[in-house]
């Protein structure tokens, strides 16, 4: 036991580590491209309310696609476990002159499931996007996701399938470290399960987007993974949204 709580903590320092490096990194054209993509979905899948509804963005790094709901809700609270990624994200928020109210973020290593998270609130909506596949133990953050959320709220999580050579892309880009605890990515099978297991109603996952190594070189920002760009590996990432229902 001690052994996987020691290897769930390395999995979760490589993380924050990494990402509070990379935090200058992420506003460029491919992810603000792919954040656009994701957050059109989101908005389709749920009826947003900017006088009442409010969102969880779990690992929301700088806040990419936060700002692209924020005209919908009446607010979101952003979470990440790096520290630079809050850092970049409040910065955003407090430059462009918004609440603290309506959009703020916040450092947070572990969630336990109970009141002590979030001062005890609960959200209408929780997104967590293109982060699943870094946690040790997505089975158990689904669940406790499934706790924070209101009655008749929803948890949505994109995330990329298995397929399209993208273990290839990360065992490239990432080697040995623990940066990248799920480097296939998920079946659709194993996401239905995991929101079976956290009580969620009407679990579904579909097919959103794809993008192509080929189609990534249209953007600035793809010489952020000059490591796999520039290798003879291809790869496509198929991302998917998979969402459930509180009861």
């Amino acid at each position: 036991m001690a052994e996987h709580h020691t290897h769930h903590h390395d999995c979760a320092k490589a993380n924050a580590d990494h990402f509070s490096k990379e935090a200058h990194t992420y506003r460029n054209e491919l992810s603000v491209e792919i954040a656009k993509r994701c957050a059109a979905v989101i908005l389709k899948k749920y009826s947003f309310d900017s006088n009442s509804t409010e969102v969880l963005d779990f690992a929301c790094g700088p806040g990419l696609i936060a700002f692209e709901l924020l005209p919908h809700v009446k607010r979101i609270v952003g979470a990440d476990s790096a520290s630079g990624m809050v850092e970049v994200f409040n910065r955003n928020v407090e430059e462009q002159g918004i609440s603290l109210e309506k959009l703020h973020c916040i450092k947070i290593d572990s969630l336990k499931g109970d009141q002590s998270d979030f001062d005890g609130a609960l959200f209408d909506v929780i997104i967590c996007v293109k982060s699943y596949h870094h946690f040790e133990d997505p089975v158990h953050m689904t669940r406790v996701f499934a706790k924070h959320l209101k009655p008749k709220g929803r948890l949505m999580v994109i995330d990329f399938a298995n397929a399209g050579n993208i273990e290839a892309f990360f065992e490239k880009l990432h080697g040995h470290t623990h940066v990248v605890a799920h480097k296939h990515g998920f079946t659709h099978e194993q996401m239905i399960d995991m929101l079976k297991t956290a009580d969620l109603q009407n679990p579904q996952v579909e097919d959103i987007f794809t993008m192509s190594k080929s189609e990534m070189k249209n953007y600035q920002g793809h010489e952020h993974f000059a490591k796999v760009m520039d290798s003879d590996i291809d790869f496509t990432f198929h991302y998917f949204i998979a969402y459930g229902d509180k009861a």
